[in-house]
């Protein structure tokens, strides 16, 4: 049977091309004390960038931590939570944000677009702007041959051992190049997987391309349900119905309609129905 695959070129993922409809997320009711905005839950959106930075010193610092990945060195860190404040902390000249007296990221946050004001809410915004930039960074950083993990030296040996010559140096390590050759191919391969899989999403029901999006970006359905800022029982649903198009395009099968949100029924007309 035929997969539901249609043929891509290798091409960067961006969740951004993708045309989703608009979300329907109840908006959250919040108010505005002080110039500032006070979400349902009490949370108090941070005015500007030197204010968040102040109450949260080291969020971007443990966001890197967590986004980076195990192989990243320490400086590599470092280098990317500098990049990044800076990022939060200006906006770029041109911005039409400035217009409105905007002047950082922080500052931008508005609670209409974002359906409310409460933490969870600002949280995902910031972790949106974060994550667009990252991926700004590190694919530029990729883009660089000489910071792609795993190259080898042709001029030597480490400073333990002797000196050979470039052809020696391939054949002791031809296993290794192997291996970097066959793991580089299967993340091409992956990715162009992965991106005829999106398109089978966008084309079958994009409105959980957001989903997919956010499990990608946070890794636990707990977090992906906090940085949409919908409740788990809700983010567990749009989950089944992620693994439901990811069996169909696999298997080749027609993707079954979507069920509509159980709703419990009230107690007059359970009432009615008795008597």
């Amino acid at each position: 049977m035929q997969s539901n695959t249609a043929v891509v070129g290798n091409q960067d993922i961006n969740f951004a091309s993708f045309s989703v409809e608009k979300r329907t997320d109840k908006p959250d009711p919040f108010t505005v004390k002080d110039g500032r905005s006070v979400g349902s839950d009490g949370f108090v959106v941070p005015k500007d960038f030197a204010e968040f930075h102040e109450r949260f010193p080291d969020y971007v610092h443990r966001w890197v931590g967590k986004h980076a990945g195990t192989s990243a060195s320490e400086e590599d860190k470092e280098d990317w939570t500098h990049d990044l404040l800076i990022h939060l902390s200006r906006l770029p000249l041109t911005s039409k944000y400035r217009e409105a007296g905007k002047e950082d990221i922080v500052a931008t946050f508005d609670p209409l677009r974002h359906y409310g004001a409460n933490e969870a809410r600002f949280r995902n915004y910031i972790n949106l702007c974060l994550a667009n930039k990252f991926r700004t960074l590190h694919s530029k950083r990729m883009k660089d041959a000489l910071c792609r993990p795993g190259n080898l030296s042709l001029g030597g040996e480490s400073a333990d051992e002797d000196l050979c010559s470039v052809d020696e140096l391939c054949h002791k390590h031809s296993a290794h190049l192997r291996a970097a050759q066959n793991a580089c191919q299967k993340q091409s391969h992956d990715r162009v997987f992965l991106q005829e899989f999106l398109n089978f999403v966008q084309r079958e029901n994009a409105k959980v391309l957001p989903t997919i999006e956010a499990l990608m970006t946070t890794g636990t359905r707990g977090e992906a349900a906090y940085w949409l800022g919908v409740a788990e029982l809700e983010f567990d649903r749009m989950h089944t119905r992620v693994r439901h198009l990811a069996r169909c395009f696999v298997s080749g099968e027609p993707v079954p309609r979507q069920r509509r949100p159980y709703k419990r029924r009230r107690a007059s007309s359970a009432c009615q129905l008795v008597g």
